[in-house]
């Protein structure tokens, strides 16, 4: 995979077999990035996280959008879900747990919400 701003788009439905899926395409993307092990354990612990918390918060019958896009020295992967109504007052704590431990595996996490939409950004620097 190059360095020239190729981007990989998932929409899944928001259940949780989609959280393999987007697993899975993050591990082929980091893999082709030459990511070693623990950083790919790293990964799988955020994308779990974050894709666990958007599900958690989204709309009924709504999808998960994701973002993952290789440059030369970061991965980036942002995770957008349509927020359920009881899912936009608590959508963007940022003492959250999920968001602690997705901070303490990869180099950068930005939680937003517009609207009615929750996204969350992971960036994970590659080890040379």
């Amino acid at each position: 995979m190059g360095d020239n701003g190729e981007v990989v788009r998932l929409r899944v439905p928001a259940e949780q077999f989609s959280r393999q899926l987007i697993r899975l395409a993050v591990y082929l993307v980091a893999s082709r990035m030459d990511f070693d092990l623990a950083q790919l354990e790293d990964l799988r612990i955020a994308i779990d996280e974050a894709s666990n918390y958007a599900l958690v918060h989204s709309a009924e019958r709504s999808n998960l959008e994701v973002e993952i896009q290789p440059g030369k020295e970061y991965l980036e992967i942002v995770v957008t879900s349509r927020l359920a109504e009881n899912g936009e007052a608590r959508a963007v704590l940022p003492e959250s747990f999920s968001r602690m431990i997705m901070e303490s595996v990869v180099d950068a996490v930005d939680l937003e919400r517009e609207e009615s939409v929750c996204r969350i950004s992971l960036r994970k620097k590659r080890h040379k």
